[in-house]
């Protein structure tokens, strides 16, 4: 007959009972990890998990390659006309000098309130690029952005991304000096991007651009101006013997 001593037999309980510790632990992580039937709770997972996808997740920003037309964008006008211009107007209006018969009024953001509404349109004027230039935007019914503008395109909407945020530093530290250069630098970048691809609206096809269809210059644009005919050469003098 085979004798056991306390202190073995503690260990070979200690040996049964480790491993079923183990797996009833990890089934009740698992448990609590699921919800009702066996769903994933999202609200255990990290910050910005989707439900059964990978906690770190990327995002395409490609814009150089072909676009497939989408039901689910906006035309790229609706976006300038209803999310561009709105933002920057907010930043413009927020500093103005108006001149009337009453005379010469200076507007300026006086209440938290008003410099964080400049915010707001600030942060949105910097962030309505990078909507436009979603993969699959057309500009308007029937008309994609061609490749071959793509690029350059993407480098104006960028410019207005950086004047927006440099509107967006100055309405932060409440410079209304600052905020007025930086609406300045915004209307520049506005303009130089509207003179090359702005669709203008007296066009029936909403097609009429000197780069994306047949141009005509906007009215009161520096391209609307008739150009000057360079000077005739004056006569060569006559020889004489």
């Amino acid at each position: 007959m085979m004798r056991v001593s306390s202190g073995g037999l503690t260990m070979r309980i200690f040996q049964w009972i480790f491993p079923i510790s183990l797996a009833v632990f990890l089934g009740v992580v698992v448990t609590a990890q699921q919800g009702p039937g066996g769903t994933t709770d999202t609200l255990n997972q990290p910050p910005c998990a989707l439900p059964g996808a990978p906690a770190m997740t990327t995002v395409a920003t490609d814009t150089t390659g072909p676009t497939t037309p989408s039901a689910d964008k906006a035309y790229l006008k609706d976006v300038m006309n209803y999310m561009m211009m709105p933002a920057a107007a907010g930043v413009w209006n927020a500093v103005a000098t108006v001149t009337d018969q009453t005379g010469v009024h200076e507007f300026r953001p006086q209440t938290e309130d008003d410099w964080n509404r400049v915010i707001a349109a600030a942060v949105e004027l910097a962030e309505t690029p990078n909507v436009a230039m979603m993969a699959g935007r057309k500009r308007c019914v029937g008309g994609e952005i061609p490749a071959a503008f793509r690029a350059d395109f993407a480098r104006k909407a960028r410019e207005i991304t950086e004047a927006a945020n440099i509107a967006l530093i100055a309405a932060k530290k409440h410079d209304a000096d600052a905020l007025a250069e930086a609406g300045e630098r915004i209307d520049v970048a506005c303009d130089e991007c509207h003179e090359r691809y702005q669709l203008l609206d007296d066009d029936p096809d909403n097609n009429n651009n000197k780069v994306w269809g047949t141009w005509k210059p906007k009215p009161g644009s520096k391209a609307a101006k008739p150009a000057v005919p360079p000077k005739a050469a004056a006569p060569a003098p006559a020889k004489t013997n």
